[in-house]
């Protein structure tokens, strides 16, 4: 609509100067080719101003009313014309607001698949990438598959300029490495900006978020419900069967997938209700340990990657050893003292949150549950000892930080308003945060 707008008011304005320039060339066409062909004979007889001027009968009727009227009617013209002009001036610059973001959007969008997609996954939406890790000097200690996060819910999280700092230094000690040419990356600081906005075409919707939660959470439970549920279990186990044994009988294929997708259905619902009938703390738990919904990711050492074992199989890659299996168990008794041992809280990218350092930190659960919400800010302080080192360090997850720092920045980078005038909520809710910081708080 904006685009409609601007392109109206825009072709009004072109119409108007064309005439105008037509106007003009006629009258310069009048005086200098067609006025100055009657003149012949003696230039001091017939030079203009030696000839004989209308009388003051004619200057005073017709010629006098014919340059009033024309005075008249361009006087409305400009009257009527420019505040119709200036009225659309607000279509036109949202018009150009929307056209440089998708420009911005598509630009960012190549460089997000040309140099990010590999590790983040086509559109954002998570993938892996083969590392190592390394001891202070540098010596090479084990090969690792590392978990890159999806980026739909980066915005939530992480301020604008946040986001910018992390593209241009990087993540140390993760595998994101510096892009922007302030860290010494390859991207200029308009390709840097490009990024961003792409980042916030592809930001999820609050109900998505909610829905992505859950989802981790009913994913962490499964296995406890089927435990809980045999009955439910087999009927799956039935089910699943069944739509391997149906082969190229479509019918007995097409039925046998409907009673999957309703027992999942089942499952979830069931899941659901086991996990709203947790305490708090277990809650905390499960919230604590969802991906990038949670805080493990940080805060749990090995908790963002896997070992890769030493067997490859044909075209498949490196087997990677799933966290919590006896070969990870192995892997981390051969490197011994080199590979901390994993202790939910016990700190890695993020501080140790265990042997009641949370307590330290914040005297209450309200102060506790305040930092959760908003995350660390630059050059503000948090609980008894934090500093507030700002950079995206700490993210909020109970509220919508994308423009916090945005200051007098381009409208390009709105994203935390939505349509309707209503602030994003953040990616928790404050009854999930309660929960998360009622376990912290027992580590």
């Amino acid at each position: 609509m904006h685009l409609l707008a601007a392109s109206t008011q825009r072709n009004l304005g072109m119409a108007i100067a064309v005439v105008a320039i037509v106007g003009f060339a006629i009258y310069l066409i009048y005086n200098v080719l067609w006025a100055g062909r009657g003149e012949k004979g003696s230039e001091l007889e017939l030079a203009p101003n030696r000839k004989p001027y209308l009388s003051d009968d004619e200057l005073e009727t017709s010629k006098l009313d014919l340059a009033l009227v024309s005075g008249l009617v361009t006087l409305v013209i400009i009257g009527v014309a420019l505040p119709l002009y200036w009225l659309g001036e607000p279509g036109r610059q949202q018009g150009y607001v929307e056209f440089s973001r998708g420009q911005f959007t598509s630009r960012g969008g190549e460089q997000f698949e040309e140099r990010c997609a590999s590790c983040h996954g086509g559109g954002g939406l998570g993938g892996t990438t083969a590392t190592s890790i390394t001891d202070d000097a540098g010596n090479f200690i084990a090969a690792i598959e590392w978990e890159v996060p999806a980026l739909t819910t980066a915005l939530y999280r992480f301020s604008e300029e946040e986001v910018r700092h992390i593209l241009n230094y990087g993540r140390p000690p993760t595998p994101m490495q510096a892009w922007g040419a302030p860290g010494g990356g390859p991207l200029t600081t308009q390709q840097v900006d490009e990024l961003i906005q792409y980042i916030q075409s592809i930001q999820l919707s609050p109900e998505e978020v909610q829905g992505e939660v859950l989802g981790g959470l009913v994913l962490q439970v499964r296995d406890d419900v089927l435990a809980a549920r045999p009955d439910l279990r087999d009927r799956l186990e039935q089910a699943n069967a069944a739509v391997g044994a149906a082969g190229a009988d479509e019918a007995a294929a097409e039925a046998a997938a409907r009673e999957v997708a309703a027992l999942e259905q089942e499952l979830r619902e069931t899941s659901e209700q086991y996990i709203r009938n947790l305490n708090p703390p277990e809650q905390g738990e499960l919230l604590f340990n969802n991906g990038v919904y949670g805080c493990a990711r940080c805060h749990t050492p090995r908790d963002s990657w896997r070992f890769t074992g030493p067997e490859e199989k044909p075209g498949e890659g490196p087997v990677v050893l799933a966290r919590g299996t006896e070969q990870e168990a192995q892997e981390v008794a051969r490197l011994g003292s080199l590979i901390p041992a994993y202790v939910p809280g016990g700190g890695a990218f993020g501080p140790n949150l265990t042997n009641g350092s949370t307590l330290r930190q914040f005297d209450t659960a309200e102060g506790h549950a305040g930092f959760v919400t908003i995350g660390a800010q630059e050059g503000v302080g948090y609980g008894n000892f934090g500093q507030g080192d700002g950079g995206g360090q700490m993210p909020a997850f109970g509220v919508c930080v994308g423009d916090r720092d945005s200051g007098e920045r381009s409208p390009l980078f709105g994203f935390c308003m939505l349509e309707d005038g209503s602030d994003r909520p953040g990616m928790l809710t404050a009854d999930q945060i309660a929960a998360i910081v009622a376990y912290e708080r027992g580590l």
